[in-house]
């Protein structure tokens, strides 16, 4: 183990550097001669880069106690880097803050954000340690020329203020004990409505993105994955039509929390609608205007699994090279161009044909429940959230595992087996969690708490039946 210790400089005493040397100290000319600020050490010699930025930075500002704490933000950096991800600075002399990833720094926010307690920071300190790491590697893309292992980009608030801050890696939201908004499947049809835009006199409002809408609520209800999935999520991947009540979609590793990918059991009833906004709404929409992201990689061919593809950018823009799906990360999901010269990604704006945004799926929620207490039912939950899909499809499921629903498709399948039956709720809660990709059932708890108050409600209006 490295040990990353935080030191705080000493006030210049001639006193006693002429002890140390048994000889007069050369004059120094200002106090800029004085090392200013704290700095770290890597099992006691000093770290450069980042002692560097910490006296430029305690040297620019008055204010200390801020210099104090960015070195304490960055001494757990620099400690995951060498001690967690084993970039050793003693050994092949290259530092550990310019081999940093972009995979390193996400790893680092799932650790501090939703790893083991004594690694976890509140909300408030997440952000501190995001802003502290943001601005070392400002300061090395000045002093170095060495770009961030992440992306950081430029805003401006209503008030005028302009500032810059890393992209995405948000601190997670506060446990409050709430189980969510789980819908009725009444409810769940009802936001559908909502999302075409149909009131309850069966008038559709006109509204360019109604199939898209509906098709991406529908998906979450049907599989329960996260946001961050559903926005990077392929056409490729979405599961064919089945006859049986459930299918299963593939949840990749490297675009799933704590990299918990696998594979989600799926209500199949939910993907009519998602096919038909991929053979309708989207062909139009990714019609109007070809892909270009930077860095393009081509699609040669592509099929469930996996596809073939080729790098322009590359030295050898001829090489065809292959990858999987569970094993493509988001950031080579949007550089992906398929061979028509679109993108692959699922859903997109309707008017730019570009992959639809992490807010942009919060407005298309928020939008659909605003249209169902309006002009359908003015009772539907308000503050209805994205993430309120994943719990309701957790508390579908396991209603459904809870009556048998899955047991009796599995024993009617290729490879009939009782493992899915249950006599208790407390087991369905147990196989949701591995749909779900949770690490912890206590995660899992939070969402199906409630599952006792969806037993009345007949099956067939959870598998989408008369």
């Amino acid at each position: 183990m490295i040990k990353v210790s935080v030191h705080e400089s000493k006030s210049f005493d001639p006193a006693v550097m002429s002890r140390l040397l048994e000889d007069d100290p050369l004059p120094t000319r200002d106090e800029d001669d004085v090392p200013k600020g704290p700095f770290l050490t890597l099992d006691g010699r000093v770290h450069r880069p980042t002692s560097d930025f910490l006296r430029s930075y305690a040297g620019a500002r008055a204010e200390s106690g801020t210099a104090r704490r960015y070195a304490s933000d960055l001494r757990g950096w620099l400690d995951f880097l060498c001690n967690v991800r084993g970039y050793h600075p003693h050994e092949d002399y290259r530092d550990p803050v310019f081999l940093a990833s972009e995979q390193d720094f996400a790893a680092y926010w799932r650790r501090r954000q939703y790893g083991p307690d004594e690694h976890r920071l509140s909300s408030e300190g997440w952000k501190n340690a995001r802003k502290a790491i943001k601005r070392f590697y400002e300061h090395t893309q000045r002093a170095y020329f060495h770009p961030p292992p992440f992306e950081i980009r430029s805003f401006e608030t209503r008030d005028g203020y302009r500032g810059t801050q890393i992209a995405g890696y948000e601190p997670r939201r506060r446990r409050t004990g709430s189980a969510g908004k789980p819908l009725t499947p009444g409810w769940a049809e009802q936001l559908l409505m909502g999302a075409l835009r149909v009131d309850l006199n069966g008038a559709q409002n006109d509204y360019a993105g109604a199939d898209r809408d509906q098709a991406l609520i529908s998906l979450c209800l049907g599989t329960g994955v996260r946001r961050h999935n559903l926005a990077y999520v392929t056409t490729y991947e979405v599961p064919s039509r089945s006859e049986l009540p459930f299918t299963t979609i593939q949840v990749a590793d490297l675009i799933t929390k704590n990299d918990a990918g696998g594979e989600a059991l799926t209500f199949t009833h939910r993907l009519p609608v998602v096919h038909g906004y991929m053979d309708g709404r989207r062909v139009e929409d990714v019609a109007r205007r070809p892909y270009r992201p930077a860095g393009p990689l081509h699609i040669v061919e592509a099929d469930s699994r996996g596809f073939h593809y080729v790098d322009p950018g590359s030295s050898d823009p001829s090489k065809v090279r292959s990858r999987s799906w569970p094993e493509t990360d988001a950031a080579m999901r949007l550089r992906l161009v398929n061979p028509d010269g679109t993108t692959p990604i699922l859903f997109v704006n309707t008017l730019t044909a570009e992959p639809l945004t992490y807010s942009g799926m919060q407005h298309v929620v928020a939008g659909a429940a605003r249209f169902v207490r309006e002009r359908v039912n003015p009772d539907f939950p308000a503050g209805f959230r994205l993430h309120d899909l994943r719990h309701t499809y957790a508390v579908h499921l396991a209603v459904a595992i809870y009556r048998g629903v899955l047991a009796d498709a599995v024993r009617h399948g290729a490879n009939p087996n009782d493992a899915w039956v249950v006599d208790h709720i407390a087991q369905a809660v147990e196989f949701v969690t591995y749909s779900l990709g949770h690490s912890s059932e206590d995660s899992t708890k939070l969402y199906v708490q409630t599952v006792h108050r969806f037993l009345g409600i007949p099956i067939e209006q959870f598998l989408g039946q008369p």
